[in-house]
């Protein structure tokens, strides 16, 4: 890999002491060969760089840490615009892990479909992923999409989701090979960017005197993250609360962290455990909008939120963007809710806030001081964004620039490790070529939306909830 001289760009640097962002201009980075950052500098000349460094000159240009994405889940790539108008009542028996729509799906496409998911995530410049990783109804299907994983070349939490009601792939055969694996691959790849996390979304159905077994199964595994979906209480149920998972003493140290994706209704209680035993909630701004999750009580939590995507196949697939949209949304909020009185005198949230939400607040998430951030010490995790596109031009903070100006065609590299995954606007995959792989995935993705086309009636109730029809936007002329 060799060592690599990011010379003369801004720098979005992060300040350990105030928590905050701090924009260096005219500055350089160093990293070393084994993809750690070494130096942030604005005086490049006091440091004496290795004989074989790479210098890659980025003046004009914006250097950012790697964005972090706390919820993803990458084999349903394949499903792209399917879902264009799916609602969450419909997602758990058309296109979920528990549907049909599984049939549709060999081993093999698993692997394409999430290779592919994880190539959008890199050229959109997300590093990190925690991968809730619900592929689990047949034992090629689980091995292939980790596979893909170790094969994508970004840093991964591979987050493997145990559905012990699978009578094709018991629980039992599905703890063995997971621990299996994990065994293999930490003896045979010990540097690998992948590590093992767990998904427990049976949580909420687990009896009491069966929280033992699962205790058992993470004390062997030694996860770095236990992440689970929560959409309760509410309208949904009561769901994977903290509440819950605090009552069997799941979260206070020395338990891994654990990430509680969506909490669009987490009570009082559960924002004060959190905030007790330092773990996050996975806030997925377009996913809940999109689904109709319900993002009621999320927004009083956010010093214990990360951001993260859900099922990229139905939306955007890039963390900075989910950043603009939560930005937009708790503004607009926060303004109507202050406009019932009076005209509001301040701006309710800033671009560094949502920044941080995307960057450092993922790292903190898996409780890792070094993703997320450019200081020296940590993961040379890096995002390159070109400052003199159209759309670019002109900024003077490139916080701003970055979070309500960018896309994607603006990101010029992308390193995870010092490792490089997009050079020059052009990705750079691990294994194969992105050509070759977007062909397969067309093949897959038109042969399982085919199949997989009609959704299925909606239920009477999700899990014994009432459903409701909310108002519906008519744009035609005379309408009202």
């Amino acid at each position: 890999m060799g060592p690599r001289f990011f010379k003369n760009g801004t720098i979005v640097s992060f300040d350990k002491v105030t928590e905050s962002i701090k924009v260096l201009h005219n500055a350089s980075l160093l990293t070393s060969d084994d993809g750690i950052i070494t130096a942030i500098t604005t005086q490049p000349e006091t440091l004496v760089l290795p004989t074989d460094t790479e210098i890659i000159d980025v003046t004009d240009k914006i250097v950012c840490p790697g964005f972090v994405d706390t919820h993803r889940h990458t084999w349903m790539t394949a499903y792209r615009t399917l879902g264009s108008n799916i609602i969450l009542a419909q997602y758990f028996s058309w296109v979920s892990q528990m549907s049909k729509a599984r049939n549709s799906y060999s081993a093999e496409d698993i692997y394409v479909s999430a290779l592919a998911g994880y190539a959008e995530a890199l050229n959109g410049g997300v590093t990190s992923i925690v991968e809730h990783a619900h592929h689990n109804w047949d034992h090629d299907v689980m091995m292939r999409g980790f596979d893909a994983a170790v094969d994508s070349g970004a840093r991964i939490w591979w987050c493997y989701d145990i559905m012990a009601t699978n009578e094709s792939f018991s629980g039992g055969e599905q703890t063995k090979a997971l621990l299996d694996l994990a065994v293999r691959h930490r003896s045979t790849r010990p540097d690998s960017a992948v590590a093992f996390g767990l998904a427990w979304d049976s949580l909420s159905f687990t009896p009491p005197d069966q929280v033992e077994p699962t205790r058992a199964i993470i004390q062997s595994l030694k996860p770095e993250v236990i992440t689970v979906h929560t959409v309760g209480p509410g309208p949904w149920g009561s769901g994977n609360s903290p509440t819950l998972a605090h009552s069997y003493a799941l979260l206070d140290s020395p338990n891994p962290p654990w990430i509680f994706s969506h909490g669009g209704f987490v009570t009082e209680s559960d924002r004060a455990i959190l905030r007790s035993t330092d773990n996050f909630i996975s806030i997925t701004p377009e996913s809940e909008m999109h689904y109709g999750h319900g993002q009621f009580s999320c927004c009083d939590i956010q010093d214990q939120a990360a951001l993260g995507i859900d099922t990229a196949f139905t939306f955007s697939g890039e963390i900075f963007t989910q950043a603009r949209i939560w930005l937009q949304a708790e503004r607009a909020r926060r303004y109507n809710a202050a406009l019932k009185t009076a005209i509001p005198d301040r701006c309710p949230m800033t671009v560094e806030h949502a920044f941080l939400l995307a960057t450092r607040h993922g790292g903190r998430a898996v409780r890792r001081d070094d993703i997320g951030v450019l200081t020296v010490g940590a993961k040379a995790d890096i995002v390159v964004f070109d400052g003199e596109s159209p759309n670019m031009a002109g900024w003077t903070d490139p916080v701003a620039a970055v979070i309500l100006h960018a896309n994607v065609s603006d990101i010029r590299h992308v390193l995870v490790g010092g490792e490089w995954r997009k050079r020059d606007g052009q990705l750079i995959l691990k294994e194969g070529q992105w050509e070759g792989l977007a062909r397969r995935l067309k093949e897959v993705a038109i042969r399982v939306q085919e199949e997989n086309r009609t959704p299925p009636e909606l239920p009477d109730n999700i899990w014994g909830n009432p459903l409701t029809t909310p108002e519906v936007v008519d744009i035609r002329r005379g309408k009202e």
